[in-house]
């Protein structure tokens, strides 16, 4: 009898079998190199308000500590997928293992201002541009079809997982160490991933050898880079200052020239024609949508649980922690509920429950309870691994798989893309709602005190402890002004998902074709 591990050659989708034989194993390092990625990503969050109160950081170095990492990664992902494809993405995951590593080593042993750990998080930016797209492009050219959709959501759970021990890890380490430890954390990580992927990974290229454009790499980096930067400026420079106003030109026409360019192109970066096919464009907006709607409002539940609730960064990380393994756990599962209901009824109710929840939180209280958040949040991981998964393997599957690259770099610049305007955006209306409410309160204060309470919730509680008694009344109206501000970015984020979800019911295809990947562009004359 012939077993799966011994199909004949021609079943194997152009896979060598002994590549194919290990290919669960190929799955497990990827996820392994991604959770690096997502902890160096996400345990910052938690040790945001403690960095912010030893480097005495301001709410826009914090936003710049948080969004320097999501700018550059994004900025670069086609340029390392493409260059990945053509000359060989093993060498690129590697590289960008390496550099992710050395930038953590930096921050945990050398950095010590908020100017040192944003520029680390700049140089990890640029490793883990390089590192997720290529494990998602590895997947796809070791995984027949068939096993891909089962794949894809392994790889979508552990994106979630990681999140999850960076936030454990992270409490525990802030507990008891400084926060440099955090880094060192992701360094020692980074280390091991780059060990077992020079064993396990096979090396994949684009047989074609499609070849890379690099002023179309240029015009990428300009036109996203010059975007997001202009977004997070604004609020604190207002759209009349002269850098904010050239940076969005700079952003605007950068991408403009980069469609253009591609249009023309024999061999395009990102082909333009795939937007055409809804399978691909609806795909792509659900996933950018819903993370500036995710990473908007992540961004503020460290200081929630911290600053208003008054959990240690440990409790915090583990009353985190069953919010996060939902999604993990959950992942596997949805390629089963996309085949009876297909994929655009599961994305339509996974973006339908991210959006009703993010109308529930809205409507918290100014100290809301435990329950109050878990059951909130346990509703919008649902919402996301219904929705990310099946969204994430229907544009892939627009892609043929010898530029694999494209996808996978389509599929993370939207995810990151969007989570760094959802921060951006989502961050300046709390910090505009917070500042409209504690105005009054802090108007009596001598005015360095005001602009320390001014600046972030954090600065508020400080001035109000040295106050001693008479700062309750301080500290109780900063929290319910950035609750308030919370409330209206919930709003503004429920309202973006739940257009999402309307577009997503009415174009979104029924299911994807099975051989659309394993076909290949014809040029673009």
């Amino acid at each position: 009898m012939t077993t799966k591990e011994n199909l004949p050659q021609k079943d194997l989708q152009g896979i060598r079998p002994a590549i194919y034989a290990r290919r669960w194993k190929v799955l497990a390092t990827m996820c392994a190199c991604l959770m690096l990625v997502s902890i160096g990503n996400s345990s910052l969050n938690l040790a945001l308000p403690t960095i912010a109160r030893e480097l005495e950081l301001t709410s826009l170095q914090l936003t710049w500590m948080v969004d320097i990492y999501a700018l550059i990664f994004a900025s670069l992902l086609f340029v390392t997928s493409a260059v990945g494809d053509r000359y060989g993405r093993k060498h690129i995951l590697q590289t960008g293992l390496a550099v992710f590593t050395v930038a953590t080593m930096y921050a945990g042993f050398v950095a010590n201002s908020g100017i040192e750990v944003i520029a680390a998080r700049a140089v990890m930016g640029i490793g883990a541009a390089m590192v997720m797209p290529t494990t998602l492009s590895i997947i796809e050219n070791v995984f027949p079809k068939e096993e891909r959709a089962r794949a894809i959501a392994i790889w979508s759970g552990v994106a979630g997982g990681g999140i999850a021990l960076g936030s454990i890890v992270t409490g525990f380490l802030i507990e008891h160490f400084s926060w440099h430890s955090v880094f060192l954390f992701s360094a020692v990580i980074g280390a091991v991933g780059f060990a077992v992927s020079q064993i396990m990974t096979p090396n994949s290229r684009d047989e074609l050898q499609t070849p890379v454009d690099w002023l179309s790499g240029i015009l990428s980096v300009a036109g996203l880079s010059g975007l997001v930067y202009g977004i997070i400026e604004a609020p604190s420079h207002g759209l009349s200052d002269h850098i904010v106003l050239v940076s969005f030109a700079v952003g605007i026409l950068g991408l403009i020239t980069f469609v253009w360019r591609q249009m023309r192109l024999k061999h395009p970066m990102l082909d333009m024609r795939l937007f055409k096919v809804p399978a691909f464009s609806i795909s792509a907006l659900s996933i950018t949508l819903v993370f500036f709607a995710l990473m908007g409002i992540f961004f503020s539940i460290s200081q929630l649980f911290q600053l208003i609730i008054g959990y240690g960064a440990m409790e915090s990380s583990f009353r985190t922690l069953p919010i996060m393994l939902l999604m993990m756990l959950t992942a596997p599962f949805v390629p089963n509920i996309v085949k009876k209901f297909g994929t655009r009824w599961t994305v339509t109710t996974g973006l339908v429950l991210v959006a009703i929840s993010f109308v529930v939180m809205s409507q918290w209280p100014t100290i809301p309870s435990y329950l109050h958040v878990i059951g909130s949040m346990l509703v919008m991981m649902t919402g996301m691994a219904l929705t990310m998964t099946p969204a994430t393997n229907m544009l892939m599957s627009a892609i043929p798989r010898n530029r694999a690259g494209m996808g996978s770099a389509m599929n993370d610049t939207t995810r990151e893309l969007g989570g760094a305007l959802g921060i951006a955006v989502l961050g300046a209306v709390l910090s505009s709602g917070y500042t409209d409410k504690i105005s009054s309160a802090v108007s009596l204060l001598p005015r360095p005190a005001q602009e320390i309470a001014e600046n972030s919730l954090a600065g508020a509680l400080s001035v109000a402890e040295g106050l001693g008694s008479a700062g309750s009344g301080l500290a109780d109206a900063a929290k319910a002004a950035w609750m308030s501000g919370l409330s209206q970015a919930m709003l503004i984020a429920a309202a973006i998902v739940a257009v999402s979800a309307v577009i997503a019911g009415i174009w979104l295809p029924h299911s994807h074709k099975e051989d659309v990947d394993d076909e290949v562009l014809e040029p673009i004359i």
